[in-house]
């Protein structure tokens, strides 16, 4: 367009309109070239923490499942939030492929809970090298097996509360997840536990017996959800009572019905002998021959027992254990040798 007289050129931008798409591309160019901001994730050996290297914690329940998980190859573990367990951050549980997330207000980075089953993932790259001696305890990822004698309240730590959560993690990260499980209800005890007489895995629940008035037998080993501060050694003596019965010998024997909370031992009488003659005669005799049956052995008592609220007919025999010395609770209605004891003595 030509110029009118009188106005004044305006000066060209340099290269013309080659220029300015040159300067424009060059400005893009620097800007695709300048660093990225991402976070680091690291995961330490068992036995060391996150405040061992100075490193942060893992900060959000978020962070710790989706992009640590990611970084370190841990997308496919199974992840769970669970509170109040000793630290605050994110740690992989070697021993039950879990990647947790855990928030615990009382406790602080220098002194978050050190297992050789538990990996620590801090949002940073350590840069020094500590090296540390950790002493263990006998407890595993999130739950505890106690030792004989003893219960969770005891430790102050919580009780297993399902069965699912017993039957399949907390056996699992114990390392009795292959043994025989059952459900055994009313039995003086709620909670989960292991009967190292029978080797069975039990979950059970009592209603009216707080955790503090668990049963507590030299088989038992409960099982918490937790992990126990303190550690509590108890002594305990065991008697054995030898007791001598002298019966008559009929052909066909008799068998009594006590009343609830009474054990043979009580009036002098024999325990049935078998689990033949419980589940067969006795039960008849009793008018119980119809009720589910099973043998519990290790669990308190031995003999032959009518749980009235389980409706659960019971032989059992726990060694040591005497019918004097027997389980009584008030839905047990034992079975015993011989007539039934006069009503007014």
């Amino acid at each position: 367009m030509p110029r009118r007289a009188g106005m004044p050129a305006m000066p060209a931008a340099p290269g013309g309109v080659r220029g300015l798409w040159s300067t424009a591309a060059f400005a893009a160019l620097v800007l695709s070239c300048a660093p990225h901001a991402g976070a680091s994730f690291a995961r330490l050996d068992s036995g060391a923490k996150c405040f061992d290297y100075l490193v942060p914690e893992v900060a959000s329940k978020d962070d710790c499942f989706n992009a640590a998980a990611s970084a370190l190859g841990l997308g496919g573990a199974q992840k769970v939030q669970i509170n109040g367990i000793g630290f605050t951050g994110c740690a992989f549980n070697t021993v039950a492929n879990l990647l947790i997330f855990s928030e615990s207000h009382s406790a602080i980075p220098s002194t978050h809970v050190s297992l050789p089953s538990l990996q620590y993932i801090c949002n940073g790259i350590p840069t020094t090298t500590i090296t540390s001696t950790v002493t263990t305890t006998t407890t595993s990822g999130v739950f505890a097996k106690l030792g004989p004698n003893s219960r969770c309240a005891d430790e102050g730590v919580p009780e297993v509360l399902s069965k699912e959560l017993c039957f399949d993690m907390a056996g699992s990260v114990v390392g009795i997840a292959n043994f025989a499980k059952k459900e055994l209800n009313n039995m003086g005890f709620s909670g989960c536990v292991y009967n190292s007489g029978a080797q069975l895995l039990v979950y059970g629940v009592t209603p009216g017996v707080a955790a503090e008035e668990n049963m507590k037998l030299p088989t038992f080993e409960y099982i918490c959800n937790g992990i126990p501060t303190t550690t509590t050694t108890s002594t305990t003596t065991a008697t054995t009572q030898t007791v001598t019965l002298t019966t008559s010998t009929t052909t066909t024997k008799v068998y009594a019905r006590l009343a609830a909370g009474q054990k043979c031992g009580d009036f002098q009488m024999p325990a049935v002998t078998s689990k033949e003659a419980c589940f067969g005669r006795a039960a008849a005799l009793a008018g119980l021959a119809g009720m589910a049956q099973a043998e519990v052995n290790f669990m308190g008592f031995t003999g032959c027992v009518f749980n009235d609220v389980a409706g659960l007919l019971m032989y059992g025999v726990t060694p040591g254990v005497s019918p004097e010395q027997s389980l009584a609770l008030s839905h047990f209605v034992y079975l015993c040798e011989g007539h039934a004891p006069p009503l007014y003595p």
